[in-house]
């Protein structure tokens, strides 16, 4: 994109690491910002304030969160952006922010005190997209020394996020957001895979889903969507004090 004298690869990424920030400072001048833009499963149903299912992946709650959502964007947004271009990026983005927000209220539906906030949902869908369409990148955490395969990081970590949402732990970390943003952006890619092996055949030259792109999905994407069915199903199952 052309900005007057200068040239901006990705302005869909950048642009989104732009917004986080503004909006971080603006919050320490205003310390109600967060409050009011902040997932509230209260506020959501008893004051309607729909909009926070999508302002909720805008705030963050420090330097270190802001970070880490930072340089996902970064990384992978990038990556996304590079293959489908820059609103379809925003896009994804938006809408794997919506899945974290409405996963979140779904599985803690009974909890009505429920708030959350950060763009992990955002970035986990991107992350997704980005991993499906680059299979051969790989992964690691601070506690990994060793980066594995990007799509078996990817599993690993839904199916520990499902794991932690039953523990202490999910009082500190939404692992909904998470999941939900996963869930989103992984059919949200896996349907756009499906879509270029279409265009390919089209062409002349056949190809076939990546191996690592499909076990992903099956084994890192639809697992999130029957935990979900889980918690309909069976809801005394889940969420034990």
């Amino acid at each position: 994109m052309n900005l007057g004298n200068f040239y901006v690869e990705y302005p869909a990424s950048y642009g989104l690491l732009g917004f986080f920030i503004l909006v971080f400072f603006a919050g320490l001048n205003d310390t109600s910002l967060s409050k009011r833009w902040m997932l509230s499963l209260w506020q959501i149903k008893n004051r309607k304030q729909h909009y926070r299912l999508i302002s909720s992946g805008f705030v963050h709650d420090g330097v270190i969160h802001l970070l880490l959502n930072g340089m996902g964007i970064y990384y992978f947004a990038t990556m996304v952006e590079s293959m489908v271009g820059s609103i379809f990026t925003l896009l994804i983005f938006l809408f794997s922010v919506l899945g974290g927000s409405l996963f979140s209220l779904w599985m803690r539906r009974k909890e009505s005190d429920y708030q959350a906030l950060g763009a992990s949902g955002g970035v986990l869908g991107l992350l997704l997209c980005a991993v499906m369409w680059f299979p051969e990148i790989k992964l690691g955490l601070l506690f990994i020394p060793i980066p594995i395969p990007g799509w078996i990081f990817c599993i690993l970590f839904n199916l520990g996020s499902i794991v932690f949402s039953q523990t202490a732990d999910r009082q500190r970390i939404s692992h909904e957001g998470h999941l939900g943003g996963a869930l989103f952006g992984g059919v949200i890619g896996y349907a756009l895979i499906n879509l270029f092996a279409n265009t390919s055949i089209s062409t002349g030259s056949i190809q076939k889903i990546p191996f690592e792109t499909w076990a992903l999905f099956w084994f890192g994407v639809i697992p999130i969507l029957l935990f979900g069915v889980l918690s309909w199903i069976r809801p005394q199952w889940l969420y034990r004090k």
